[in-house]
């Protein structure tokens, strides 16, 4: 893609893609036919100095058998919330949504004064 430079998220990808094209036996020249690009431009995608389509990648999945989630890195997984990490959070969330609500309904004249403001921390 143009104006982008290639990353090492490329490089891995271009890695993969080489693999997967040696495993299913194509040749460069018969991989790149099918993408419709030169056997140097598969090259570089192997290479990882040009970044690949998605569409081209879809492709070269199809044709090496190869999934297409198996070109990328797999996701880093957060570590889970602790019980009271969720509990906290979730009070936070409620406390700023009952703010909210309280300022709306005031702005729209349907409470009587500012004190229903002071009830919403003692709710929590």
């Amino acid at each position: 893609m143009a104006g982008q430079p290639a990353t090492d998220v490329d490089v891995r990808i271009g890695e993969r893609i080489c693999a997967a094209r040696i495993r299913a036996r194509l040749t460069q020249r018969t991989l790149a036919a099918a993408i419709s690009v030169s056997a140097a431009q598969l090259q570089k995608y192997e290479k990882g100095t040009n970044r690949i389509s998605a569409i081209a990648l879809s492709i070269i999945a199809k044709l090496t058998g190869a999934p297409i989630a198996s070109f990328f890195d797999e996701p880093e997984t957060p570590a889970p919330l602790t019980a009271p990490q969720t509990v906290d959070r979730a009070r936070e969330h409620l406390l700023r949504a009952a703010d909210l609500y309280v300022e709306a309904r005031l702005v729209a004249g349907k409470v009587a004064s500012r004190r229903a403001l002071n009830l919403v921390p003692e709710a929590a």
